[in-house]
């Protein structure tokens, strides 16, 4: 998760004003500070992303429905997906390995992206 919490800081010290929103699997979540402002405004409630880190966040098939509620109180909100070519990357890496030739690291370097882009 931390590179989508970097993420998320960076954007916040580029314009603070803005809620940033994630897409994050199969859901949308708002991270840290503005999980806990729009928790105050929504009916969204908070749980812990880590031990330090708050979330809150809706399934990605209510994305429409959360978008107009936004508007409708005027929330600047930008909402960031996914990058889909890393996952089309990994893809494109599983389906060309040869598994007779394959080493085990490089095993292990795919494992380790898709586990990142998972966890992401």
């Amino acid at each position: 998760m931390s590179k989508l919490y970097d993420k998320y800081l960076k954007l916040k010290s580029s314009d603070n004003s803005k809620m940033y929103l994630f897409e994050s699997g199969k859901f949308y979540i708002f991270i840290d500070s503005d999980a806990k402002d729009i928790s105050k405004i929504t009916t969204l409630k908070l749980t812990n992303l880590t031990s330090d880190i708050v979330k809150c966040g809706f399934p990605s098939n209510s994305l429409d429905k959360y978008i107009e509620i936004f508007n409708n109180l005027n929330l600047d909100i930008e909402v960031i997906n996914k990058e889909k070519t890393d996952i089309d990357s990994i893809i494109s890496k599983i389906k060309n390995i040869d598994i007779n030739r394959i080493t085990p690291i490089e095993s292990l370097n795919i494992l380790k992206d898709l586990s990142e882009y998972i966890n992401e």
